[in-house]
């Protein structure tokens, strides 16, 4: 594993010299950056002389946000593995630490809070560095561009700072570079930090551009809109309901943004930076490996053919968590012996490996093995925040502070998009299987359908009628065809008498049918009986009636309703984007959501991270509650 590792304590930080060496471009785009030049070996004094070196100092703040420590595998374990989205994943015993996060019984020696820990205070100490030496330039007459990188770090600071304090509550608030004799900082009270975060998201919006004022090579950078997304958010999770309903209207009343109208394609390359994008962590996949991050390899498929280390899986209960027929289920989730999404022109497919027992990929976080940086060095950017979040954060608020006309009317934009130009659903998640395990493997005729059903919710209607794909792996020869024993699988063939062939096909055939109609479908059930001869299937066709109900329908309701159906809607719409737990913590239901996938949250505890024990024993920080002294 290749990681770049930083230390846990503020104490411990890099010297100042190290934000000019590891000072790195900010990426716009996939193709493009910003160049910097050998600065030499000037100290934090001597730096700031010039507009160039104030936004090289900007830009190492922005690096951060890539590095291992920040945005990569114990940030995976503190959001997604801990909470009920996601399993720890890869093998049993791979990364011990993570199944500590996983199964609720870590301590304060857990190496996660140490990595995260030191992760963000390093950002904290890049942007108090660039803030101090931004501010002490007298030479800087170009006040607009000044007070914009001010804003910048400013924004980055309080982005870094409301990750710890949802993290570990309260902590030491550093907003300058310390001397040596104030090395040692004791914690403050969440709420100052609150406050200092609050305080420098105002200054950013004050100062921000919008998102449509930035040039084309400065796309990516922190705007208003970001800044008040933000803003927003943190008054959220402060229970601060009609500041957070306030703002979050200003963003969407801005005109920047709107909803992608393909949910999937958000999380490929053309989503990037996208309509929908408020604020995303920039990489770029280069051959000499900088720039990129390791996001996407540690929860990439292990072994054939993504070559990833097979982390931070969806759970069972997440895939059961969508509402029938939702497509977010299939775009979040990437299933075994699933075609691979963009980038496969050789029509690869998830193969199961027999080492993990959780077969299941984040599809968000996924690209080609083959990009130019290697599996190592990804160039898919990170979405931290978007513009359907905003929408539910401003929902939420609007809806709990008394403005529950415009909170369903947001709700509703969202579920909308979700649709994806469908009105109605079986029941079920279709797919296309795979040539050659539908031809070579089943013995299938070439002209038949490969629209098979992957996935039909047990408690939904559909459920009896229509059969979820199951299949396991068999060992064929290397060099044969795709090693999969399927057990059973339903091909669908015919919607109300019209004959099916693509996915689309199906789609547009089901979406004819009028909500609350009976939809007749020739079905071909498909089994091997015993695993090893290709060809060797049995077949049972049968005819199958289900009635097409509304896809993701309009919410009317109202109260804390209206409340719960946003609450899941933030699940169906951010899942595996790192906001779950956090966000049932806030919601005070963490225990019983839990306690829902056989985990005991110990209420009075588990709403706080434990400081690390370095912390602890070096500095003298103030432990959290029920993890000792």
């Amino acid at each position: 594993m290749k990681a770049t590792q930083f230390p846990s304590s503020v104490r411990r930080s890099v010297p100042v010299l190290a934000l000019v060496v590891i000072a790195t471009g900010l990426w716009a785009g996939c193709d493009s950056f910003l160049d910097t030049e050998p600065l030499g070996e000037p100290t934090s004094e001597t730096f700031f002389d010039t507009p160039t070196q104030a936004t090289q100092a900007t830009n190492a703040t922005y690096g951060m946000l890539r590095n291992w420590s920040t945005h990569v595998f114990a940030y995976l374990g503190v959001t997604d593995i801990v909470s009920d989205d996601a399993d720890k994943g890869s093998t049993p015993a791979d990364a011990s630490f993570l199944l500590e996060m996983d199964n609720l019984n870590f301590t304060p020696s857990n190496q996660a809070f140490s990595g995260v820990w030191g992760g963000y205070y390093q950002g904290i100490f890049r942007a108090n560095t660039a803030i101090n030496g931004i501010n002490r330039m007298d030479n800087f007459t170009n006040m607009t561009l000044k007070n914009r990188l001010l804003a910048e770090n400013r924004f980055l600071r309080a982005y870094y700072y409301f990750f710890l304090v949802r993290a570990f509550g309260g902590v030491p608030l550093i907003t300058e570079p310390l001397a040596p004799a104030q090395y040692t900082q004791q914690r403050a009270t969440a709420e100052e930090v609150y406050a200092q975060i609050e305080e420098d998201l105002r200054f950013a919006a004050q100062n921000l551009p919008l998102k449509s004022q930035y040039a084309a090579s400065d796309l990516g950078r922190a705007t208003k809109g970001a800044a008040q997304a933000l803003l927003a958010e943190v008054h959220l999770f402060q229970n601060e309901f009609q500041q957070a309903c306030q703002i979050g209207q200003e963003v969407i009343n801005s005109g920047q943004y709107s909803l992608y109208p393909n949910y999937t394609e958000i999380f490929q390359p053309q989503g990037e930076n996208s309509s929908e994008s408020i604020f995303e962590v920039q990489t770029a996949a280069v051959q000499e490996e900088t720039g990129g991050s390791q996001f996407s390899q540690v929860q990439g498929v292990r072994g054939f053919p993504n070559l990833g280390w097979g982390f931070n899986q969806p759970s069972a209960n997440l895939e059961a968590g969508y509402e029938p027929g939702d497509p977010r289920q299939q775009a979040t989730i990437m299933f075994p012996w699933e075609l691979l999404p963009y980038g496969n022109p050789n029509n690869l497919v998830v193969w199961v490996n027999p080492q993990t027992p959780n077969d299941r990929y984040n599809q968000k976080s996924y690209i080609p093995a083959d990009n130019p940086g290697g599996s190592g060095n990804g160039g898919s950017n990170i979405r931290r925040l978007r513009y359907g979040h905003l929408m539910l954060t401003t929902a939420e608020a609007c809806a709990r502070s008394g403005n529950e006309a415009l909170a369903r009317t947001l709700l509703n934009q969202v579920r909308a998009r979700a649709r994806g130009g469908r009105t109605v659903t079986l029941g079920i998640t279709p797919e296309i299987m795979e040539r050659s395990i539908a031809e070579t493997v089943l013995g299938l005729a070439p002209t038949a359908s490969r629209v098979f059903v992957r996935y039909v919710d047990p408690d939904s209607w559909a459920a009896g009628a229509l059969r979820s794909f199951e299949a396991e792996r068999f060992n064929y020869t290397p060099s044969g065809p795709v090693p999969i024993c399927v057990k059973q699988a339903d091909f669908i063939q015919s919607v109300n008498g019209a004959a099916v062939s693509t996915l689309q096909g199906y789609l547009n055939a089901v979406n004819a049918a009028a909500p609350g109609s009976q939809v007749t479908l020739q079905v071909l059930g498909v089994s091997q009986p015993t695993c090893g001869t290709l060809g060797a299937s049995v077949t049972q066709p049968r005819t199958v009636t289900v009635e097409a109900r509304p896809l993701l329908p309009d919410v009317t309701a109202s109260g804390q309703t209206l409340v719960n159906a946003i609450w899941h809607e933030r699940r169906a719409e951010m899942a595996m984007e790192q906001h779950r737990w956090f966000d049932i913590i806030r919601q005070g239901r963490a225990a019983q959501v839990m306690q829902a996938v056989g985990k005991t949250f110990q209420q009075g505890k588990h709403e706080l991270y434990p400081i690390p024990q370095a912390e602890v024993e070096l500095v003298g920080l103030q432990q959290n509650p029920g993890y000792g002294n």
